[in-house]
C-alpha cells in the first residue's frame, strides 16, 4: 500500500493532471484524488498549487517528491532482489527489443538471463522504437531494449550502453579516409535517415540540432541496414552506430567531431504497473556491470 500510494503520488507530480495521472496508473480519477486529500491531510499541508485542470507542485511537493522518489526506489530494489532469488515462473519473460538492438546487445542480455535461469522461455518481440513501446504501453511485453530514452511521461529507465555515431560514405567519397568530421561540412543535400517513428532518427536529429544545424535530408529508410545499403549504392551520407557500419560492404565509417554524437540505448518500463518476478530479475541481471 506504501508503494502504491507512491507511485499515485509520484504520476500526478510527473503528469500534473490527475486524469492523465489515473490512466498511467491503472486507477479511476476519483481513487486518485481521494488518495491525494488524504496524503495532504496526514502530512497537514497541501502538496500541490490547484490551477483549474493542473496540479502543480508546490515547495512541500517538490520534497515529498524527492523523498518519495528515493523510498520508491528502495522498495524497488528490494523487491528486485528477492526476485533473483526465486526461481523462474512458467510464464515467459515477455522481451521487446528495437531492431537495430537485437543483434548484439540482446543475446548478451540474454545469456546473463539464461545462466541464473536456465530453461526458462523468453519471448521476444523486435519493432521501431515507437513500436517496442506501444508493445509495451499495451502490455504485451513487461520490458523493451531502446534508444533513446523515451520521453514519454511513465516509463522507468535504465541506461545500459552508449553507442558512438559515426558517418557512413561511399568509398571515393570526398570525406573518406578523414581522421574527423564535423556536421557543417555536410552541406552537399544528400543525407540518408531514419523514416519518423524509428529511434534512431530522433537521436540523429537531436546531434544536429544541438549543433545549431538541421539534417540535410534526402532520403529515408525503415531500418540501420536499409540506410548502410542506400549508402553503399552512393544514395548519400548517413549517421550510424559504429558497430552498425564496421564491415558493411561498400561503406567507409568516418569519426565525428561532435563529443554528443551518440546514442542512449536502455531497457524501459511501464512504471506504476507492477513488473512479474522475472523480469524484476532480468532488469537486476542487465543492469550488473553497466
Amino acid at each position: 500500500m506504501i508503494a502504491e500510494e507512491l507511485r499515485w503520488f509520484l504520476a500526478v507530480a510527473e503528469t500534473e493532471h490527475v486524469t492523465d495521472a489515473a490512466a498511467l496508473v491503472g486507477t479511476t480519477q476519483p481513487t486518485l484524488s481521494r488518495a491525494i486529500v488524504r496524503l495532504e491531510r496526514r502530512l497537514g499541508t497541501p502538496l500541490f498549487d490547484r490551477d483549474r485542470n493542473r496540479l502543480r507542485l508546490n515547495q512541500a511537493g517538490r520534497v515529498y517528491r524527492r523523498h518519495a522518489q528515493r523510498a520508491l526506489d528502495e522498495l524497488e530494489s528490494a523487491q528486485d532482489r528477492i526476485s533473483a532469488l526465486l526461481p523462474a515462473p512458467a510464464d515467459p519473460l515477455r522481451l521487446a527489443c528495437a531492431h537495430s538492438l537485437g543483434a548484439w546487445l540482446l543475446p548478451e542480455l540474454l545469456t546473463a538471463y539464461r545462466e541464473h535461469a536456465p530453461g526458462h522461455a523468453v519471448d521476444v518481440r523486435e519493432g521501431s522504437a515507437a513500436g517496442v513501446l506501444d508493445l509495451l504501453a499495451g502490455g504485451a511485453v513487461d520490458l523493451a531494449v531502446t534508444s533513446p530514452q523515451p520521453s514519454l511521461p511513465g516509463y522507468g529507465w535504465l541506461p545500459l550502453a552508449e553507442e558512438r555515431l559515426v558517418l557512413a560514405v561511399p568509398p571515393g567519397h570526398p570525406l573518406a579516409g578523414r581522421t574527423g568530421v564535423g556536421l557543417s561540412e555536410l552541406t552537399d543535400g544528400r543525407f540518408v535517415i531514419m523514416r519518423q517513428d524509428v529511434g534512431l532518427r530522433e537521436v540523429t536529429c537531436g546531434v544536429f540540432h544541438r549543433s545549431g544545424l538541421t539534417a540535410p535530408v534526402a532520403a529515408e529508410a525503415d531500418t540501420v541496414a536499409g540506410i548502410l545499403d542506400l549508402v553503399a549504392a552512393g544514395q548519400g551520407t548517413a549517421l550510424v552506430p559504429a558497430r552498425a557500419a564496421t564491415g558493411h560492404p561498400g561503406v567507409e565509417a568516418v569519426p565525428l567531431t561532435a563529443a554528443d554524437a551518440y546514442r542512449s540505448v536502455g531497457l524501459t518500463w511501464r512504471r506504476g504497473r507492477p513488473l512479474p518476478p522475472h523480469a524484476r530479475t532480468f532488469r537486476v541481471l542487465a543492469g550488473r556491470g553497466r
